[in-house]
């Protein structure tokens, strides 16, 4: 085989395994950024839920799950399932939070229709704030493997007043 040939050959051979890299290194670097937006939305979306389930403590009535809180909890889910499979336990952490707090707002609902004077009596704030607590941690631990996963800077939550969301 002439030199030419082999010196050749080995050069395409290589701009080969160049380009095929090239094209693994951005498809990797766009599925990274991918992800990270996909974290940026489920960090808004989350946001929207946390904050529907904080008004529900100063909520007169409890109507039953608002459709905002369902539909951010579903897309919370859907984005989930999509993109971060890694954190389906914590995910499924703060879905069972959110049954608890459902299930305990109704059953309130109920007591203070029938026997006002029997919810006053009942604990109503102390015993939401304690299932506001577990809301919290469920969603701190998985905004906490949502960084570690994307490594997208999660800023704290806004500095709030500890009688309202002690």
């Amino acid at each position: 085989m002439d030199s030419t040939l082999y010196l050749a050959l080995w050069l395409v051979g290589l701009l080969a395994a160049i380009g095929i890299l090239s094209w693994l290194l951005a498809r990797h670097k766009s599925r990274h950024d991918l992800r990270r937006l996909q974290a940026q939305r489920l960090l808004e979306v989350l946001q929207r839920y946390s904050e529907w389930v904080c008004a529900q403590r100063l909520a007169a009535v409890f109507q039953g799950e608002a459709p905002e809180a369902a539909e951010a909890l579903d897309e919370a889910c859907a984005i989930r399932t999509a993109w971060f499979p890694e954190l389906a336990a914590d995910m499924a952490q703060l879905v069972a939070v959110h049954g608890r707090i459902l299930s305990f707002l109704g059953t309130q609902q109920a007591l203070w229709l029938r026997d006002p004077e029997h919810w006053l009596e009942s604990d109503h704030d102390k015993r939401f704030m304690a299932l506001w607590r577990q809301h919290r941690i469920a969603l701190q631990a998985l905004l906490a493997r949502l960084e570690q996963a994307t490594s997208v800077k999660i800023a704290p939550a806004p500095a709030r007043r500890e009688s309202t969301y002690a």
